[in-house]
């Protein structure tokens, strides 16, 4: 539809966001998070995972807890991650996780966690979806 008058939408910064914690999960701080298909949130590589949403802020532990006792903020961005056998050759090609903190170019079954976004000296860095 065309817009006939200005439209007011809500606006949030984009390299973050909350998600209620499954209940019975722990996810440790720097860890690839993903989010089941009710919207809780889970460490990558969990079964009900169905997307990869960030790494979390902080740790959590809701291994005893209630879904949504606590809420796992996932951050955006650039990142270093551990990814061997990286080439320039790889450099934006889409990067899947098969755990919190286990990364690979290999899809599988794998939910993609991102692109190669750079090699350097210090490292492979992954850019977020």
């Amino acid at each position: 539809m065309t817009a006939s008058t200005d439209i007011r939408r809500k606006w949030r910064p984009g390299d973050r966001y909350g998600y209620p914690a499954l209940s019975g999960v722990r996810i440790f701080g720097g860890a690839m998070v993903g989010v089941t298909a009710a919207l809780a949130a889970v460490p990558a590589g969990h079964a009900s995972a169905v997307a990869l949403i960030g790494f979390a802020e902080e740790s959590i532990d809701n291994r005893n807890g209630a879904t949504g006792d606590w809420l796992v903020n996932a951050k955006k961005g650039v990142t270093q991650i551990p990814l061997s056998g990286a080439t320039a050759a790889d450099i934006g090609k889409p990067v899947y996780a098969s755990a919190d903190d286990t990364f690979t170019l290999t899809a599988g079954a794998l939910l993609q966690a991102g692109t190669l976004h750079a090699i350097d000296a210090d490292g492979v860095w992954l850019k977020t979806l």
